[in-house]
């Protein structure tokens, strides 16, 4: 039997890969601290130790020190898992026999690739397409699903769940599932249980305080039809579901301000972040097959915003060009083809409102994503009328702006 060290502070993140490793037959010992570290490392001669470099930079060094003192136990393969780090501390980590770096947060598929690597072990990993989106926004975990099912994906959310109620210390966990875009069958059945099971499987969420918002027949029949699942209600409509999960909590607000300045935002920012995310490396690099040769402009009068925009997009292979002003993309607008315009609403001399007018007078017509710190419904729905694919609201996080560059972009071509 193979036998893997686990060195890792997050109970989240060891649960979930354990339970993975097990399931393959593999031991799994979990450490905490240099001692107990050190300790089972040399008494059991794992045949990986993941690390979790989210404890001191001392600790990590001094273990790895220690091991490399060890005639045994200095011969072991080390996966660590970091956020990003400089060149002169990879290469330190390199000469103590760390064999491969995974960065925080973790793409699932990443991981594993690496672990059946040094164990020889194939993990069967679920490739179905899937977007799976947990976000927080107003003490409410909104979970999107879009294109299909997937088992792996759904095997993941449980924690991720878990991690966020944790994370913002929800009381009374309010869920609401958005699955407007899936049209299943009796064949999906095993599959929509898998995902029933991983939203139930925390105590703290109860029957009653979960939302399922689709179209699909299917769904609804077998939801309404599983005695498990009662109270659990299916909605076709965003503003019933919202109504009745806020109701209680938003006194005095409409639901149509709530959706706007709420639930159109991308989510909780503030706190630690995700241990893991809902997106696999795969699907990255099919995100920048997708972009490749794609050109982006960038309409933004804040100098951090242009920047943060073009690393993100950069990331995807997409070429990108920045404006700081409504004006100066408009000068270029006529020489220049954009697959796909992002565009701020509030800057000097000409807002984003004067822009969209300008383009529609000359038959504009690369899709455009309106990116704004603005979230009246007015302002929403004004922009919405005059064809832009998609408002979001600031701040946002890189993987969101991909998703809805994906999105987009795909719709296009």
């Amino acid at each position: 039997m193979k036998q893997v060290l686990i060195i890792d502070e997050s109970s989240i993140f060891r649960d979930y890969i354990s339970e993975k490793l097990e399931s393959h037959n593999v031991e799994i010992t979990v450490c905490v601290g240099k001692l107990d570290s050190l300790s089972k490392m040399r008494s059991l001669l794992p045949d990986l130790a993941i690390i979790d470099y989210a404890s001191s930079k001392e600790f990590l060094f001094e273990l790895l020190e220690e091991k490399s003192r060890d005639p045994n136990a200095k011969k072991i393969p080390i996966i660590l898992m970091a956020q990003e780090l400089d060149t002169k501390i990879v290469t330190n980590l390199a000469s103590f026999g760390v064999r491969k770096i995974i960065p925080k947060p973790i793409k699932i598929d990443q991981l594993f690739l690496a672990i059946s690597h040094f164990l020889s072990i194939d993990f069967n990993i679920d490739v179905t397409p899937c977007i799976l989106e947990a976000r927080l926004n107003d003490n409410v975990i909104f979970i999107e699903i879009a294109q299909g099912l997937n088992r792996e994906k759904f095997g993941l959310l449980k924690y991720r769940i878990r991690e966020l109620i944790e994370l913002y210390k929800l009381a009374v966990p309010k869920v609401l599932v958005m699955m407007t875009d899936l049209a299943l069958s009796f064949a999906d059945g095993a599959n929509l249980e898998l995902l029933m099971a991983s939203i139930l499987s925390d105590h703290r969420i109860h029957n009653r305080n979960i939302k399922i918002l689709t179209m699909d027949s299917f769904t609804r029949e077998f939801i309404e039809g599983t005695k498990e699942y009662r109270e659990i209600e299916v909605l076709d409509n965003l503003t019933k579901a919202i109504d009745s999960l806020i109701k209680d909590s938003v006194p005095g607000d409409t639901v149509s301000s709530v959706i706007s300045e709420k639930i159109l935002s991308v989510g909780t920012t503030n706190g630690a972040p995700a241990n893991f995310e809902m997106r696999f490396k795969s699907e990255l690099e099919t995100l920048r097959s997708v972009a490749k040769d794609i050109h982006i402009a960038v309409i933004d009068d804040d100098v951090v915003i242009r920047n943060i925009l073009a690393k993100t997009f950069q990331a995807i292979n997409a070429k990108v060009t920045l404006f700081e002003s409504g004006i100066a993309f408009l000068a270029q607008s006529n020489s220049k083809q954009f697959d796909l315009v992002f565009l701020d609403l509030i800057m000097p001399e000409m807002n984003g409102f004067q822009v969209l007018q300008r383009l529609h007078d000359k038959n504009f017509t690369s899709p455009i994503i309106v990116l704004s710190a603005v979230s009246k419904r007015e302002a929403v729905m004004k922009v919405l009328s005059s064809g832009v694919k998609s408002y979001l609201i600031k701040p946002l996080e890189p993987e969101t702006l991909l998703r809805k560059t994906i999105e987009v972009l795909k719709a296009a071509i």
